[in-house]
């Protein structure tokens, strides 16, 4: 009934409860126990255990079992630094400690015959309710392991290895402090190791749409395929000739635990757009998208409030938009961007750059549609990349009816291809060209399938 399999386990301690002379302690804990769930929910953690004792209170929680992710340790610590700090309205909780580890676990029903519970059990379990005893009120320790797997996302500092309870080796551990939020601006194209292999009909493709996207006429393409196919590594190209042709590129990127979070995606791209640093004061920021809508067109300055949602800055309502519902906010908002985008296109070309659409949330999904129906008569190209489409709502096929739509399918490597790829590989490790044995290629081939990402991976190992 169990199993063991990675997963990463959360300890928070709080306090700030009175439970002998506080009448109103158990709507209070409740209160604040919901709002964690909610918090955890959004990450798809899992909350097992809330205790209660003379060592104080703490909440036990689980990502990766009973459902994995690919990014557990960011789904992690993104909750954590959520749950640090409660909201105003449950500001009576003081003293938050959080410690976080991964590893190896035993997940299953654990419990006697008559009572049994969903359980995460192993020594990983253990080193993050150590971690939380180490951590200083308001701190996140997170063990190295948890580190290596999240640091490009997220900001912290080493800390001096120390020992903890049931080890006699001191532990590695960081304090995250924060998401590392980078300035937007426009894409720069990443550079590989290796040259791209194969894809020449693909990117040539791509490069004829970007030809009639300069010529004022909008197109959107996808590129389609699994994970490891290389669809990030086909954009990368897009991007770096887009940029040889002075074709400026702007990118935004879903995430897995972003699918209910409204317009993630879009965000980095409208601010690079409005030249928003997500660092500066917001007060200047928000003056300086008022004075870009000025220029565009003074009537739309009214409606600066609605692009707090796409732009990430709390932008107060005005007395034109306080009295905008739901549905008119969000119908508006669309047709502000519309405007926008083409000011923006009045003065050179561009190219969105959308990734891992498949993690789409709702309004940006919607967001989508409306904007690729606007640039057919605009000089952008729209580049989409996404897998096989698992979500319902995303299935609905309404960019891919228009004109000027068109998909990429990214095909596994033949083995002339494959070939080509080991051997660059074997040249980057070895530091010279080598010739590549015929069985190696079809035996790499046998277990990779023709996925250019675990050709790659078979061959590092």
């Amino acid at each position: 009934l169990a199993e063991l399999r990675p997963a990463v386990s959360l300890f928070l301690s709080f306090g700030g409860l009175d439970f002998d002379n506080d009448p109103r302690v158990g709507d209070k804990l409740d209160a604040y126990v919901r709002w964690v769930q909610n918090v955890l929910l959004r990450y798809e953690g899992f909350l097992l255990q809330l205790t209660i004792g003379d060592k104080g209170c703490y909440l036990y929680s689980a990502f990766g079992a009973p459902v994995a992710h690919e990014d557990d340790a960011i789904r992690a610590v993104s909750a954590a630094l959520e749950l640090i700090q409660p909201p105003a309205g449950l500001d009576y909780i003081t003293d938050s400690k959080i410690g976080i580890s991964q590893g190896q676990m035993r997940t299953g029903a654990y419990g006697v015959t008559k009572r049994r519970t969903y359980g995460v059990l192993g020594d990983e379990v253990n080193m993050s309710a150590r971690l939380m005893q180490a951590a200083r009120p308001g701190q996140i320790l997170v063990k190295d392991t948890v580190w290596q797997a999240t640091k490009d996302t997220f900001l912290g500092e080493p800390l001096p290895p120390f020992t903890v309870k049931g080890k006699t080796e001191p532990v590695t551990v960081y304090s995250a402090t924060g998401l590392n939020i980078r300035s937007a601006s426009r894409l720069q194209a990443v550079k590989y190791a290796l040259p791209m292999v194969g894809r020449e009909a693909e990117l040539e493709a791509i490069l004829q749409n970007m030809g009639q996207a300069l010529a004022g006429q909008g197109r959107i393409v996808a590129v389609i395929a699994d994970a490891g196919m290389g669809k990030s590594r086909l954009v990368a190209e897009v991007i770096r000739l887009a940029s040889e042709r002075q074709l400026l590129a702007y990118g935004g990127a879903g995430q897995s635990y972003g699918t209910n979070i409204s317009y993630l995606v879009w965000q980095p791209i409208w601010q690079a757009l409005f030249n928003v640093d997500p660092t500066g004061d917001e007060a200047a920021q928000i003056e300086s998208v008022r004075a870009q809508l000025a220029d565009m067109n003074p009537a739309l300055v009214e409606r600066l409030p609605l692009l707090g949602p796409v732009l990430n800055l709390s932008i107060p309502d005005n007395d034109l938009t306080a009295a905008f519902d739901a549905k008119l906010r969000k119908d508006s908002l669309e047709s502000l961007l519309v405007d926008c985008l083409r000011a923006f296109t009045r003065q050179m070309p561009l190219m969105l750059v959308l990734e891992d659409c498949h993690w789409l949330d709702p309004l940006s999904h919607d967001l989508l549609e409306v904007i690729g129906r606007a640039v057919a008569d605009l000089p952008v190209l729209m580049i989409l990349d996404y897998r096989p489409l698992q979500l319902e709502r995303l299935k609905e096929a309404r960019v891919e009816k228009l004109g000027h739509f068109s998909a990429i399918e990214l095909a596994d490597f033949t083995p002339a291809e494959a070939e080509r790829l080991i051997a660059l590989k074997l040249e980057q490790l070895f530091g010279e060209a080598v010739k590549v044995p015929r069985p190696l290629v079809r035996r790499v081939l046998d277990r990779a399938q023709g996925n250019p990402f675990y050709i790659e991976e078979l061959i590092n190992l």
